[in-house]
């Protein structure tokens, strides 16, 4: 499997060093990426800005926040034994391996040219936004008037440097409009690395089925998120009692696979950036999930699309810039 999507570095950044990569009490932990046979797990520097806790921020700026938890990163993955992704090439030795991207585009503070030091660093792909406006573009809302508006000149900017440099493109979390210019501006596949559709689940933060199919258009995926609000529009009474079920997984895979083909299925898990009653808690319960969708009528061929071979071949297209 290649999961494009979790929050965990952001996790043990944020307990200071209470737990690690190697034994946590989070989703992903090295041996439960190993158990569930996932072959490369994107890891996102996620910049909590504007998130409630400002506790943690304690007058940091968003580029010294990335800057601590790709510190963490490069700890937390060597001492747990997970190399970081060299080449494509590389993710069929056997091993798990440590894909680089980041979360929230306001971390580089509008400044272009520090995608070249996230290139260094090995990032290769880039969330533009987060939930909040930054200098690049608009977020996701339930405001039309937000959810209509394109990218900033500086999120163009944002988009053709990293066609320029082979980074990959995250329209999870964009406005409408934002994502509608993505699709103008890159040379590249882009991808939602963890976003479902807003047919099944009204979510905001979920694709329409246009959305789907451009996506497709342009060779890029959207990985399934498994986060209870954006699988279904049930209304706990708290977060902690929402509920994360297969049965719902499934609707939502076979709707994109249904509106726009098998090319544009992945897996974008959002293991610790979400909460409530999970029925996969960790990627050694994966295997819940594809036994579910064999028994809905998907062929192994198109699961073995969804698990890797999609992610990989989207990787690999932006390797050839990223080289």
């Amino acid at each position: 499997m290649i999961d494009l999507h979790c929050d965990t570095i952001f996790s043990l950044w944020k307990e200071s060093g209470a737990y690690t990569l190697a034994d946590n009490p989070f989703s992903i932990s090295a041996v439960r990426l190993r158990d569930g046979g996932v072959r490369g797990q994107c890891f996102a520097l996620f910049t909590p800005m504007h998130s409630g806790v400002p506790a943690l921020h304690s007058g940091k700026s968003p580029w010294q926040i990335v800057n601590e938890l790709h510190d963490v990163f490069v700890r937390e993955t060597a001492e747990a034994g997970i190399p970081m992704m060299d080449s494509v090439s590389g993710l069929s030795d056997g091993n798990v391996h440590a894909i680089l991207t980041t979360e929230e585009g306001g971390a580089i503070e509008g400044d272009i040219s520090r995608l070249e030091i996230l290139r260094e660093w090995g990032v290769r792909i880039f969330g533009l936004t987060w939930n909040w406006e930054n200098e690049l573009g608009y977020p996701n809302s339930r405001d039309p008037e937000i959810m209509g508006k394109g990218l900033k000149e500086k999120g163009i900017e944002a988009v053709e440097e990293c066609g320029r440099l082979g980074i990959i493109v995250d329209v999870s979390h964009l406005s409408d409009g934002g994502f509608m210019d993505v699709a103008r501006y890159s040379k590249l596949p882009f991808v939602a690395t963890h976003s479902d559709c807003r047919s099944v689940t009204s979510a905001s933060r979920n694709l329409t089925d246009e959305d789907l199919r451009i996506l497709a258009d342009h060779g890029g995926v959207a990985g399934l998120n498994l986060c209870p609000a954006f699988l279904s529009d049930d209304d706990p009474a708290t977060e902690a009692e929402a509920e994360s079920r297969i049965s719902d997984m499934v609707r939502h895979v076979m709707h994109a696979y249904r509106t726009a083909g098998d090319e544009v299925l992945a897996i974008g898990t959002d293991f610790d950036g979400i909460g409530g009653r999970l029925e996969i808690p960790s990627p050694d319960r994966m295997h819940l999930l594809r036994d579910a969708l064999a028994s809905a009528g998907m062929k192994q061929s198109v699961l073995d699309k969804m698990w890797d071979g999609n992610a990989e071949r989207v990787l690999l297209e932006a390797e050839e810039v990223f080289r």
